[in-house]
């Protein structure tokens, strides 16, 4: 047990030794694209589609090693998707796009020469849903004929017209889960472009741990998000290493 403590103190105080330390700050842009996990339940004509949207974030890292660091990021991600339904209604639906705010931390491992180097991301974060937007069309019935019976275009291939909207996403506290938490893990490969800069572009995966919906009724269908982040952007260091 001794040798264990003393190999786990090792590890520590060598990670921590400040030959090369040094912080780094950025800015990043990417392109996001997000899907829904659940189950349809007695929704069996409803499809859910995955749709792009846009992030912006700023890393904040501390190197401990050449190989090891540390990222804190706040970002702005877009988790935009769309639910539809097929058949007769195949115009009902809507497109969401919803505004998220992140708080990632992870772990920062790379590899490689010193000029080009890869690298590979591990870690959680928390956030909020911020904002949404609504897009699509409800189904409308057709009224009734003086015969009672309902007007349609064809009994075989009955038409259902839709009526289009366009607003913002109104939260309802009893149903909306506006907190969000989950795991990430990212790859990308960083340039060093000389000096204290550096070009990095990558690719990361949002995992959201938390349902979107509350726990507001019996037999609710949970639905999770999951979100790609493609990216680009610059670092730029501080002090010396």
């Amino acid at each position: 047990m001794k040798r264990i403590r003393f190999l786990i103190l090792g590890l520590a105080l060598g990670l921590a030794l400040p030959s090369a330390a040094q912080w780094r700050v950025g800015a990043r842009v990417g392109l996001t694209t997000t899907s829904v996990t659940t189950e349809n339940g007695y929704f069996y004509d409803w499809r859910y589609s995955s749709n792009p949207g846009l992030s912006v974030s700023v890393p904040v890292r501390y190197d401990f090693r050449d190989w090891f660091a540390v990222q804190a990021e706040v970002a702005y991600v877009q988790k935009n998707y769309g639910l539809w339904r097929s058949g007769h209604y195949e115009e009902t639906g809507e497109d969401l796009t919803n505004h998220y705010l992140s708080l990632p931390v992870l772990a920062h491992f790379s590899f490689g020469p010193a000029k080009l180097r890869g690298y590979l991301d591990a870690g959680f974060y928390v956030g909020g849903w911020l904002a949404a937007r609504r897009e699509g069309g409800r189904a409308v019935t057709f009224p009734l004929t003086d015969d009672g019976l309902a007007a349609t275009d064809d009994w075989d291939s009955p038409v259902y017209p839709t009526v289009s909207y366009d607003e913002k996403y109104a939260f309802d506290s009893r149903h909306d889960n506006r907190f969000e938490g989950g795991a990430l893990v990212g790859v990308g490969v960083e340039w060093q472009l000389g000096g204290r800069m550096a070009l990095q572009g990558g690719c990361r995966y949002y995992h959201s741990l938390s349902d979107v919906q509350k726990d507001y009724m019996l037999d609710r269908v949970p639905r999770y998000l999951g979100t790609f982040d493609f990216h680009v952007g610059l670092l730029f260091s501080a002090g010396k290493k």
